[in-house]
């Protein structure tokens, strides 16, 4: 049965049961909830930027922060149904708009984060040349699994990926940032990549793929 909220194959039993899981601080239940309501929350954060921060604000990065954020503070969610979860995200990425409005008004220019624009590029890569992520998942859904994907990873080496993969600089550039050696930082790219690689193995698995 297809839960019209998520417009994903899981029952309103199965997303409360996961809930309860993330509520214990579970996190694969916390990334699987991620994974079914991608799609909403993405709508939901596309309605705040509207018109106004249309062109500043990227729908794309405010839920990627807010995934970091959302995992990070998982301890902190309470199961009570199956849109707890939804409300409950919903309300953290009212939060990083609220942020990022805050930092447009203050820097009192037109700010584009450097992260945008290439993730299909990563996705590409995490998936490998032979097995586009279109033969596994919806487009969509694949790009919302890299999102809470990202999220998971540790602070540091989703900072090396991002900044390698999404922001497109240099290992030298990174490497010197982080006072590590540009090899360290290499190794810590690849280790991050095969992270998101095994993450959107999961998610293929989970995930239901169109007919």
């Amino acid at each position: 049965m297809v839960n019209p909220a998520t417009d994903n194959p899981a029952r309103d039993d199965e997303i409360e049961a996961l809930c309860a899981r993330a509520a214990s601080g579970d996190l694969d239940a916390a990334e699987r909830l991620l994974w079914l309501h991608h799609q909403r929350l993405l709508g939901t954060a596309r309605r705040k930027i509207g018109v106004d921060w249309q062109g500043r604000i990227e729908a794309e990065d405010l839920l990627q922060e807010a995934y970091i954020d959302i995992l990070r503070q998982i301890s902190g969610f309470k199961a009570r149904d199956s849109e707890s979860f939804y409300r409950w995200a919903v309300r953290i990425v009212d939060h990083k708009f609220i942020d990022q409005v805050r930092l447009h008004r203050r820097a009192k220019r037109d700010i584009r984060r450097e992260l945008a624009g290439n993730r299909q590029s990563l996705l590409g890569h995490v998936m490998g040349r032979e097995r586009g992520p279109s033969q596994i998942l919806r487009q969509q859904d694949a790009e919302g699994a890299l999102m809470s994907c990202l999220a998971r990873l540790p602070e540091e080496a989703r900072t090396v990926v991002t900044r390698r993969h999404l922001g497109q600089e240099n290992f030298s550039t990174i490497a010197a940032d982080l006072g590590k050696s540009e090899d360290a930082v290499r190794r810590m790219c690849a280790r991050a990549v095969d992270r998101l690689r095994e993450c959107m193995g999961r998610a293929s698995k989970y995930l239901s793929a169109p007919p």
